[in-house]
Formats: C-alpha cells, sequence, structure tokens
C-alpha cells in the first residue's frame, strides 16, 4: 500500500500558515508532547490487548475505542514531527511510503519509534534520517492494527484544522479554544473512514 506523503506535508503546511506557526516553534515542544503521545499510545495499546478476548458485543465496542486511541495518538505523533520538521530540505524528506507485512513485530517498531523520536529532538546530523524513519513507523503501525495511514492523517489534520485557539509558548504547542462556542464547531476524527476492508 502507498502513503502519499507530500500530500500530507501540504496540508500541514496550510494548517501551520494559517496559525503562524513555524519548525522552530515547533521544535522547541517536540520531545515533550511526542512522549506525551506514546504515553497515551501505551495506554490505547494496552487497553486493547485487555479486550481481545472478549467476544461480547459490549466489550467489542471497548476493543474499537481503543484501536481509534491508538491511530489518533500515532497520527498525532506523525503530525508533531512533520511540523517540527518543516524546515528539512525536500529532497532528504521522503515523499512517499510504500508499505506491507514486515516480518518486524510491533513492539519492535515502537521502541525504534521512541528511540528516533529522541534523536530527532537532540540530533541534526541525522534529523532528516529520523524524520523518514519515525513517518514510516507511524504508517506501519497504522496498518498493522488495519488502518489506513494517509486516510486517517486525512481525518486528523480535518479534526485539528477545525479547532480554532492560539500558540502556548509554556507548552510549546498549539492550545486549542475550549469554549463552548469554539467545541461546536469543532471535526470529530472519524477513522472508521480509514479502516482497511477484507471484503
Amino acid at each position: 500500500m502507498k502513503v502519499c506523503l507530500s500530500e500530507i506535508y501540504d496540508k500541514l503546511k496550510a494548517w501551520r500558515d494559517a496559525r503562524g506557526i513555524t519548525a522552530a516553534s515547533q521544535k522547541q515542544g517536540y520531545i515533550v508532547n511526542v512522549m506525551e503521545e506514546f504515553g497515551e499510545l501505551a495506554e490505547a495499546i494496552r487497553n486493547d490487548e485487555n479486550w481481545t478476548t472478549c467476544d461480547l458485543q459490549y466489550f467489542k465496542k471497548h476493543k474499537q475505542a481503543a484501536k481509534y486511541e491508538i491511530i489518533d495518538a500515532l497520527c498525532d505523533i506523525a503530525v508533531f514531527t512533520i511540523n517540527a520538521g518543516a524546515d528539512i530540505p525536500c529532497h532528504l524528506k521522503h515523499t512517499e511510503i510504500e508499505w506491507g507485512k514486515s516480518s518486524l513485530n510491533a513492539d519492535y517498531i515502537l521502541k525504534q519509534m521512541v528511540e528516533k523520536c529522541a534523536e530527532f529532538s537532540y540530533s541534526q546530523w541525522d534529523e532528516a534520517k529520523c524524520f523518514n524513519i519515525i513517518l514510516a513507523n507511524c504508517a506501519y503501525l497504522c496498518g498493522h492494527y488495519g488502518y489506513n495511514f494517509q486516510l486517517a492523517m486525512n481525518e486528523t489534520i480535518k479534526e485539528i484544522s477545525s479547532r480554532t485557539g492560539s500558540y502556548n509558548e509554556a507548552t510549546k504547542k498549539w492550545e486549542k479554544d475550549m469554549s463552548n462556542e469554539a467545541q461546536a464547531k469543532w471535526y470529530r476524527a472519524n477513522y472508521e473512514k480509514a479502516k482497511i476492508r477484507n471484503d
């Protein structure tokens, strides 16, 4: 399956431009932001594993919710990475990812992704290499859990684009307006649209 990263880069560039967000500002809070997402990802994976052995319809709903949380966390990690790496020269960034079944297990990919996020945050020498590996890992893990990374990212970008707010210097991240008026306009990512169908 092929993922066109160029389309995702363009959509997030438009998102950054509309909000005056720079790669430099995103790099400042990168490691804290992605580690927060890894915490959410770990919890979602644990929940998914806990519901795996249950067949009752009630439990299946919980399992589905856990899957959505996994995909949401992976897409958020990708968003933070793409925004922080926006100033990496285009010729060094992969424009597409071709992925299929891998002999590597998900635990290994997760471990590698944590390491590469740390390297990406602190090392300028391998910045582009880490950037490309992180995105490839996000795409692989989405596929591993049964979701199309391209379609999932489209949903995530629609969601973050529907929010108003401002950049918070203290937290080094864009913070959404939590007022009732603002929340009424939010789009909620529908990851069901990104589910890989086997029929």
